[in-house]
């Protein structure tokens, strides 16, 4: 709604870069790209809630799927306006609200964090790859999502690290 309303008030010019933060927990949008592309066509806010509560995907998980997937459709038609989009799927990132919940949401990835003597990201580690994503020097990436995790997924993936190939595995759609 936001990105349609700035096209229409001419607010994004060409050379324009939009960025988004998602989560991990979207990494497996791939997998649900026909049920997603269906969610994304629908324009109104009401409409589009009322699917995702009728369908069971008023989620967090759907909702991170959802703006990966929509980073990727829309690089194309955006690009032909001159402008890029991508996003970021950041690791547990130290924040006041993550302190708040600070065992759900920094407790994850601590046993690697721990094994590799680093903290979480702050919200500055964070922001200087989304920083980058919407900067000139990243004028040839579009309609990519980055993981900011300090390794963490790629980690599980190739079951370097262990512990996290299960979540890595559910997390991707694998």
């Amino acid at each position: 709604h936001l990105i349609d309303r700035l096209l229409a008030g001419g607010l994004l010019p060409r050379g324009s870069a939009i960025g988004f933060i998602s989560s991990a927990a979207g990494l497996g949008w791939e997998a649900n790209l026909p049920v997603l592309k269906e969610y994304l066509a629908i324009t109104d806010f009401d409409e589009a809630t009322k699917w995702a509560v009728e369908n069971g995907k008023a989620d967090y998980m759907w909702s991170k799927q959802a703006v990966c997937a929509y980073v990727a459709t829309q690089a194309m038609p955006l690009l032909k306006q001159g402008i890029r989009i991508n996003a970021i799927c950041p690791g547990p990132t130290d924040t006041p609200l993550a302190q708040t919940n600070k065992e759900t949401w920094l407790g994850f990835g601590a046993d690697y964090r721990a094994e590799l003597g680093i903290e979480a990201a702050t919200s500055l580690e964070q922001a200087y790859p989304l920083l980058f994503l919407v900067s000139d020097a990243a004028s040839a990436i579009n309609g990519i999502t980055i993981v900011t995790d300090s390794g963490y997924f790629s980690a599980g993936l190739t079951e370097v690290f262990p512990p996290a190939t299960p979540i890595v595995r559910f997390l991707s759609g694998r």
